[in-house]
Formats: C-alpha cells, sequence, structure tokens
C-alpha cells in the first residue's frame, strides 16, 4: 500500500472529509454494539433465561474492543469467560453460542452481497473475490449443520464423543465429557426455529449497520460507484476481515478495504485509501469507548455472590 500511495495525498484526502457523513457512520458503529448485544441474548437465553440485556451489551462492547486493538480476534475468549458467571452457564455453553454468532454473521453478509450483487450487477467483476467469500460461507454451513445434528441427536453425539476420549486420562476424559454437554446445551437455540429466525434477522440487521457505517465513510469523501455496487463492495470487505492476523488488524484492513474498492472501479488509490483509514480509526474510537462503558456497567452491576461464598452478617 505505502508503494501505491504517499501518505501527504492520504492526509489531504483525509482533511476533505464530510463532517456529517462521519458522524452518520459512527452512530451505525454504535447500533452495530447494541444490536448484536439483543442478538446475543436471544441464542443465550435459550439455555440460560436469567442472562441480561445489560450484561450481554456490555460483555459484546468490551470483547470488539479487545478486538479492535489485538491479533486473532481475542476479544471472542474475553467474551466467552466474561458472560459465563454472569449467565450462570458453563465455558463451553457460552463458546457454544459464540459459534453460532459467528455462523450467522457469515451467512447474514452473504444473503446482503448476494441481494447487492443481483441488485447492481456488478458481481461477475469480482470472480476472485466471490471465490474467498464462497469458501467461507461454505465453512460456515458445515458447522451450522454438524451443530444442528449435534443438538437434535445429544445423544448419539455425547456417545461417540465418549469412545472418542476413552483413550485419554480419567481426569481429562471427564473434563472432555463435562465440556461437551456444555457445549450442547449452548446449541439449544438451533432448536427453537423462532428464536433462530430472530437471531437471523438481527444478523441481517447487525452487519447492515456495519455496512452502513462504510458506505457513509466512503460517501463522507467520494460520491464514486452506485449505492448497490458500494453495499456489495463493502460487504466482500467485511468479510474478508473474518481473520485478523495483525493487532487491530492494522495494515490488513487497509490493505484489503484498498483491493476490494479497486476491485469495483474506485478511484484514485489515495481517496481509497483515505476512506480505508479513516473508517478504521472511527471503527476503533467507537468499539474502545463501548469498551470502557460496557466495563464501567460491568463493574457498577456486579452479580451477587453465591450464597455459600458470602461472609456472616456480624452481629
Amino acid at each position: 500500500m505505502f508503494r501505491t500511495v504517499h501518505p501527504a495525498e492520504v492526509a489531504t484526502a483525509i482533511r476533505g472529509a464530510s463532517l456529517g457523513w462521519i458522524l452518520v457512520a459512527e452512530a451505525a458503529f454504535v447500533a452495530f454494539i447494541l444490536v448484536r448485544g439483543w442478538r446475543w441474548l436471544v441464542i443465550l437465553r435459550a439455555s440460560a433465561p436469567e442472562a441480561g440485556l445489560g450484561d450481554a451489551t456490555a460483555v459484546t462492547g468490551i470483547g470488539f474492543a479487545l478486538n479492535a486493538v489485538s491479533p486473532f480476534k481475542l476479544g471472542e475468549l474475553l467474551r466467552i469467560g466474561a458472560i459465563a458467571p454472569r449467565a450462570g452457564i458453563g465455558i463451553g455453553e457460552a463458546s457454544a453460542t459464540v459459534v453460532v454468532e459467528r455462523v450467522l454473521d457469515v451467512l447474514a453478509l452473504l444473503v446482503i452481497a448476494v441481494a447487492a450483487a443481483a441488485i447492481s450487477g456488478a458481481g461477475s467483476h469480482s470472480f476472485g473475490l466471490w471465490s474467498g467469500v464462497v469458501v467461507i460461507g461454505a465453512i460456515s454451513v458445515v458447522i451450522a449443520v454438524l451443530a444442528f445434528l449435534a443438538v437434535s441427536y445429544p445423544e448419539p453425539t455425547l456417545g461417540l464423543i465418549e469412545r472418542i476420549a476413552k483413550r485419554l486420562p480419567a481426569s481429562v476424559r471427564r473434563l472432555v465429557d463435562n465440556f461437551a454437554a456444555s457445549v450442547l446445551k449452548g446449541f439449544a437455540s438451533l432448536r427453537s426455529p423462532r428464536r433462530l429466525a430472530v437471531a437471523s434477522l438481527l444478523s441481517l440487521l447487525v452487519w447492515l449497520c456495519i455496512v452502513a457505517g462504510l458506505v457513509a465513510f466512503v460517501r463522507a469523501l467520494t460520491p464514486q460507484l452506485s449505492l448497490a455496487t458500494l453495499v456489495l463492495a463493502c460487504t466482500i470487505f467485511v468479510i474478508s476481515q473474518a481473520i485478523s492476523i495483525t493487532p487491530g488488524s492494522v495494515g490488513t484492513y487497509e490493505g484489503f478495504f484498498l483491493l476490494v474498492l479497486s476491485t469495483f472501479g474506485a478511484r484514485p488509490a489515495a481517496l481509497v485509501t483515505a476512506v480505508a483509514v479513516l473508517s478504521h480509526v472511527g471503527n476503533i474510537v467507537i468499539l474502545l469507548l463501548a469498551g470502557a462503558v460496557g466495563a464501567l456497567w460491568l463493574r457498577v452491576n456486579r452479580p451477587a455472590l453465591p450464597v455459600r461464598l458470602e461472609r456472616p452478617v456480624p452481629s
């Protein structure tokens, strides 16, 4: 990217950005966190009826704040560890809900991308990008099918896992068996068509918020590309960010943004890079603020200790 554009050109383009469009984009990113917390609550309550919207949204904000600055989406591990004691569920159960979330994420993005391609007619100009999207989508479908079969036939699934774990030491075998049972509980939302339908609709809304934010950042700097084409390009870019290998996706975010938007005809490279830098910084700022608010919520609304751990009140 640095061989393609000069930093001074990028800075000049950013200085000409429209503040109104930037505020629209930031509002869309805030909506992303709020709707995502709501969707997670829908999934969680299939097996954890005591889970609360405030906790789900706060932990979502904290997890994505960590994702914004760390490599390999480490915020997902933080979300799992933080929500388990709050919702009164096991680590395996919490992990399963995050897996359901991620599968719904990819499928929702595929629906948005296909719809945008059908409207814009621009999908045929990006075959190389679609091949990667199809691979990620196929992997997600396989995971979804396996999870559905596992939760639909729990006894054979647990029996198979128990047979596989027989060769392990007794303590490890018990851990594997308990974790597997906990994971199946976390997939409980897959057994409820109504809950799954609501979560799927919210998934579309979740990613429409992000795509709308990226579109607004593009419009803050340039009127290039039709709306449908821009939505398609931004959706494919979001799918490309499924795996992050650098801290906060620094470099890979800008590189893929330039690659995808240029494929659809956005020019010049310095302007596209300016949009990438501006949207990346704007996204990080909102996620860090959401994480700070989430951490404050968890600190103020601490869960009650189990009775057996409370000290007796002195007379």
